[in-house]
């Protein structure tokens, strides 16, 4: 896909066109920067992090945050991952721990 997502200071997370060089939506949600984001494997979603200690998903089709998993860690989440299979989401955090969240 010719699809780059990213998150920002500004607390913006902006899906962007690689072949247009341009961004086709930004989304508002997050309460404090973002650190992480990633653009689901079937496409349809993007995941981000950030320092308000939230999780989100934002339906790309929609054009609207789906789901938010608040105080998913103790202090900032600083990154994601996501398995390219299965419905497993990775979060990281500044207060050392790693958590695997079961997407459905």
């Amino acid at each position: 896909r010719d699809y780059l997502a990213s998150g920002s200071r500004d607390r913006t997370v902006k899906l962007w066109s690689v072949k247009a060089a341009s961004c086709l939506m930004s989304f508002e949600a997050h309460e404090n920067w973002v650190r992480g984001v990633l653009i689901h494997p079937n496409g349809r979603f993007i995941i981000s992090c950030g320092d308000d200690r939230s999780i989100r998903v934002f339906d790309i089709k929609a054009n609207r945050c789906l789901r938010t998993i608040d105080a998913a860690h103790a202090h900032f989440v600083s990154s994601i991952a996501m398995h390219h299979t299965l419905p497993v989401l990775v979060s990281g955090s500044v207060d050392t721990t790693v958590k695997c969240w079961q997407l459905d």
